[in-house]
């Protein structure tokens, strides 16, 4: 998604809802304001603003005093999150990852054979990813065993952010305002309860999510040297998923006690 377009896209979406009552809104935004608000007052009207110095909420919806955040995405982009290197292991070890598994993902990350990014001969990401093939494996099969721990990703990189003191999405939405998709928090943790993603095994990935650097600037110009030290997440099937989500588990009452 270009971050332009995706903001721009946001604006018309809070244009459409703020200082709106119920009845002056498309059939679809109904449709959501019926999700996010169980108490809803058609007599009243709806805030919408672009929210500042949050991490993962893009607007905030209200009506009264009750709050809804919400994260936006628009378009094809399949990129939810990116960090700086350090950030990511901490939370990696926060989450008692084993030594082993973050030592073999800085390798794969820096592909110049160190953990740091000093080597002199970087190579490609697919002759990384056959160079430390079974380290890889195991990596991913322990990155994979638990489902608390990809939930606590899944929060890291769609709802939370990396500041635990900011405020959470509680809800996605994809699209604009005249047609999305959207889900709860919770409606996707039970999704990964039910789901598996074994058949991820030719990269690094925690559930649906897959992560690589930034860049590793192998045979290009470098650009940017501090991109190497940025991890970046993407969710290769991240409509489709939504859209089997929203319809899979039900939403029909009060999002809230979901």
């Amino acid at each position: 998604m270009n971050t332009s377009s995706g903001i721009i896209n946001e604006e018309k979406l809070c244009e459409s809802l703020d200082g709106k009552m119920f009845n002056e809104l498309n059939t679809n935004l109904q449709y959501f304001m019926y999700y996010l608000f169980s108490d809803l007052d058609k007599s009243k009207k709806f805030r919408c603003y672009q929210t500042e110095n949050f991490i993962k909420p893009d607007v905030c919806i209200s009506q009264e005093r009750e709050l809804r955040f919400v994260s936006v995405k628009y378009g094809q982009s399949e990129t939810l999150h990116n960090e700086n290197i350090k950030t990511f292991i901490a939370f990696l070890k926060e989450c008692k990852i084993s030594d082993e598994s973050i030592e073999t993902y800085l390798l794969y990350h820096y592909g110049d054979g160190t953990t740091d990014g000093t080597g002199k001969r970087r190579m490609s990401s697919i002759d990384v990813r056959f160079m430390y093939d079974e380290r890889i494996r195991k990596m991913n099969a322990e990155f994979n065993k638990s489902k608390e721990f990809i939930k606590k990703f899944a929060d890291r990189v769609m709802f939370q952010g990396v500041n635990p003191d900011a405020s959470k999405a509680e809800y996605v939405y994809h699209g604009d305002p005249d047609y999305g998709v959207f889900v709860s928090r919770n409606q996707f943790m039970r999704h990964i309860e039910k789901k598996n993603w074994d058949y991820m095994r030719t990269c690094i990935h925690v559930g649906p999510f897959v992560i690589r650097p930034h860049a590793r600037y192998f045979n290009k110009e470098i650009l940017n040297e501090e991109h190497r030290n940025t991890v970046v997440v993407n969710y290769p099937r991240f409509v489709e998923d939504l859209n089997y989500i929203s319809s899979r588990y039900s939403y029909a009452f009060n999002p809230s006690k979901q």
